[in-house]
């Protein structure tokens, strides 16, 4: 996909992520990672995405519910570790800014 592809699919999958609970959204300055069921009814499969803003790469796949916490729990302990600032994000106000980081990337 095209880069434009990429930011417009991840903001999309951001919308979606905010919009399904249970959720989570990380955004570092390198990176926006999110993890979300695909139907918040059952909770059997989830979405992770990762956006890498240097070159707008976007990764996604579908995981199990085990899959999504093995990878989560590999995301909280190997990737977040180097970060100082909270990346979660917690409030819609935070959700616009990674718009923002996004649109720019």
């Amino acid at each position: 996909m095209s880069k434009e592809e990429n930011i417009q699919k991840m903001l999309k999958i951001i919308d979606d992520a905010w919009a399904n609970t249970p959720s989570i959204i990380i955004s570092t300055k390198d990176y926006v990672y999110c993890l979300f069921p695909t139907d918040p009814a059952d909770k059997d499969n989830w979405i992770e995405a990762s956006f890498t803003l240097q070159d707008a790469s976007l990764e996604q796949r579908i995981l199990t519910v085990k899959e999504a916490l093995v990878y989560l729990l590999e995301e909280v302990t190997h990737g977040l570790p180097g970060y100082i600032d909270m990346p979660i994000v917690l409030e819609i106000a935070d959700l616009d800014k990674i718009k923002e980081k996004i649109k720019g990337a």
